[in-house]
């Protein structure tokens, strides 16, 4: 008898296993009736995440919405949606983010990019909001002479020693120093903030550490890092002096009864906020600046072109002694130059992966479908900005595309525009709070060299982009000569490329 009874409950136990990770997510759920990327995607996510392994995730998700259309079944408890409905309804909505972020913690505390729930993340972003606000940089004294020192003492200065030899230079390692000479010097205050264009020592020891983290998948522990981060945080909290992380302190200060922090774990909190800055825009800020340069050197007609937009403007680059630093808002302003930042932003986007979020507990209704409470949902920058219906030849880079776009408005059939389908940063509460600072950052940063040099390619092997959350050259490297511009005239783009050794690769970009 007792066997019998055995066999029975096993027998029951296997029909309720089959019933509920089968036929439940199979046929019953809501989420049954959305295409599946494969027909096994209703049952589980390993064909979706082996095609990811092998093929890549970007190019996975672009032919699985090419084939299937907006929204897409990736596994039982996961869909992706490529529309503006998902926009809406997903990111300008503020829905919570998944439990994916826990691995964007330092020194084991969470920081806003890790903040799962709306509600905290919304109390945190507003005590910084205002420092990175377009009018607030572009006014900051501070950031204005940050600027001059990086730009006029050590970008110019770096480029003019290593970069105008036949050989060329890096241009990837070059704009690592530049991002984090500028984030830093930002958040914590300019005589706090890492000097790398000038310090090679400390560079060296800085970056040794992120090429073992490259190295090393899996690996996670930066105590160079992050000890650096700290000392640097508390140096600015106790210096008296404004800064981004003085302020970050202070509010977290105000709180800490409230959310139950010692001074020990409010400094912690303080420098986890700052370091979530510094390396988005060390990652972001290098991709960027790679991939303009690199455009804009297969295309010597468009740094022409921006040279006289430069020239006819307000926006000249000091040579230290005989002409101020140029105003942030008149750059901002140059059509062309800003046509050719957002247009390498749409086609190189720094983070082109799926940035998921979870269902509400009432859930939703997406493209007619109800998304039943806690399913993860996430869209990407690759497969919406090349979306054809909105970028005609979306895998072409195409200035001009952004001279004649409509911010707010559609075309005579009905297209919706470009600036809704763009990505780069995000979009709604949780989009990116540095984007204007880095905008403003990469806009100088362009101008400077244009106006002073034109760049030449020399070694351009493995400057595809990776498919990965921080997308860049799977070389990690670019390098380029700066051959100066002459006072007479520039030096003909011909004479330029039958003067430089040149390494190819194919031009098929992600």
């Amino acid at each position: 008898m007792l066997p019998a009874l055995h066999i029975f409950g096993i027998s029951i136990t296997l029909i309720w296993l089959i019933y509920k990770l089968v036929i439940t997510p199979a046929f019953f759920s809501p989420l049954s009736k959305l295409p599946a990327a494969h027909w096994s995607s209703h049952l589980s996510a390993r064909w979706f995440d082996r095609k990811c392994a092998t093929a890549g995730e970007l190019k996975t998700l672009y032919a699985t919405h090419q084939r299937l259309g907006p929204i897409v079944r990736l596994g039982p408890n996961e869909v992706s949606v490529v529309s503006e409905e998902g926009l809406k309804k997903v990111y300008t909505a503020g829905l919570d983010k998944s439990n994916w972020y826990d691995s964007f913690r330092v020194y084991g505390v969470q920081n806003l990019v890790c903040t799962l729930d709306h509600k905290t993340h919304s109390a945190v972003r507003k005590t910084i909001a205002g420092l990175y606000s377009k009018s607030f940089l572009q006014h900051s004294e501070a950031l204005d002479g940050l600027s001059e020192r990086i730009v006029v003492v050590g970008l110019l200065p770096s480029i003019s020693r290593g970069g105008c030899g036949m050989q060329g230079m890096d241009v990837v390692k070059l704009f690592e120093c530049v991002g984090v000479d500028f984030i830093t010097g930002y958040v914590f205050g300019a005589t706090i903030g890492t000097d790398f264009l000038n310090d090679q020592t400390g560079r060296d020891r800085y970056f040794d550490e992120w090429e073992r983290l490259r190295e090393t998948p899996g690996l996670t522990e930066k105590p160079i890092t992050e000890s650096l981060f700290m000392d640097m945080c508390k140096a600015a909290v106790t210096s008296g002096k404004a800064s981004v992380a003085a302020k970050m302190h202070q509010e977290l200060s105000s709180k800490a009864m409230q959310w139950n922090l010692s001074e020990e774990k409010i400094m912690t909190r303080c420098a986890s906020e700052m370091v979530d800055h510094i390396i988005a825009t060390q990652e972001t800020n290098t991709v960027t600046l790679t991939y303009i340069l690199y455009r804009l050197s297969q295309h010597p007609e468009y740094q022409e072109q921006l040279r006289d937009e430069l020239h006819d403007s307000n926006s000249h680059i000091p040579n230290r002694e005989d002409r101020p630093s140029p105003n942030p808002a008149d750059i901002d302003t140059l059509p062309l130059l800003h046509a050719i930042v957002t247009e390498t932003l749409r086609l190189h986007a720094a983070n082109p992966a799926r940035m998921r979020r979870v269902s509400p507990p009432a859930g939703l209704d997406l493209h007619g479908v109800f998304i039943p409470p806690a399913t993860i949902l996430s869209t990407n920058a690759y497969c919406l900005h090349r979306n054809p219906d909105v970028f005609p030849k979306p895998f072409d880079w195409l200035p001009e595309r952004w001279l004649a776009s409509s911010d707010d408005k559609t075309d005579a059939s009905g297209t919706p525009t470009m600036r809704r389908w763009f990505w780069a940063f995000g979009s709604g509460s949780r989009g990116c709070v540095g984007r204007e600072f880095a905008v403003q950052i990469i806009k100088l940063v362009v101008a400077a060299i244009y106006e002073k040099y034109t760049t030449v390619i020399v070694d351009e092997d493995g400057i595809e982009q990776s498919d990965s959350y921080n997308s860049g050259p799977i070389s990690h490297k670019l390098v380029l000569r700066f051959v100066p511009v002459l006072e007479a005239g520039e030096l003909v783009p011909d004479l330029l490329l039958a003067q430089s050794p040149r390494k190819t690769t194919s031009n098929v970009l992600l």
